[in-house]
């Protein structure tokens, strides 16, 4: 599982239409701005064998959110594509990982709610047209790899990257983001 996150003090996406994993929607949400504020915005991608990291990955992101004292979690979650090794192994059973990668994102919605955090999830599948303004100064973007293969701690922590200011976008616009699911 990789977890990448930004603290930001604005934050709008719009769903634009759905891939071919998307979850169902109400008509009228296509289109329609969700606007946030002071809030962490949290990308999480799933790979195959990740369902056992839910506990681990609400942690993570429960101790993000108290680093960068945000009002609110935005979680986009997709399913990362098997490796073409891995498909030609028989290593994963997309249908099976898709329903995975569901169960693991309602997990720690779900346990960040119960938490006390005011969560937000953006719907699974769907493409977005997203911008944001990514807070300045220490502490506010974080790349993490968790990884599933640390049975003791139900995941364990490969890496955590603060991302360096040089390095950040301050100002960011995806016109049409597609997420990954097949």
């Amino acid at each position: 599982m990789l977890i990448h996150s930004s603290r930001c003090r604005t934050y709008e996406y719009a769903v634009t239409g759905p891939s071919a994993c998307a979850v169902g929607v109400a008509e009228d949400e296509v289109g329609k701005p969700h606007r946030f504020t002071e809030c962490l915005v949290v990308s999480i991608a799933l790979e195959h064998g990740d369902l056992v990291l839910g506990a681990a990955a609400a942690k993570i992101i429960r101790k993000l959110v108290a680093r960068t004292e945000a009002a609110s979690v935005i979680i986009d979650g997709y399913l990362r594509p098997p490796t073409p090794g891995e498909r030609t192994a028989g290593a994963t059973d997309l249908l099976s990982d898709l329903a995975d990668s569901l169960d693991l994102l309602a997990e720690v919605t779900e346990r960040l709610t119960h938490g006390g955090e005011n969560v937000h999830t953006l719907p699974f599948g769907w493409r977005t047209r997203a911008r944001a303004r990514v807070s300045e100064g220490s502490h506010t973007r974080h790349d993490i790899r968790l990884n599933a293969g640390d049975p003791g701690t139900g995941g364990g922590v490969v890496a955590v990257l603060d991302v360096p200011a040089a390095q950040r976008f301050h100002a960011m616009s995806a016109p049409d983001f597609s997420p990954t699911c097949a």
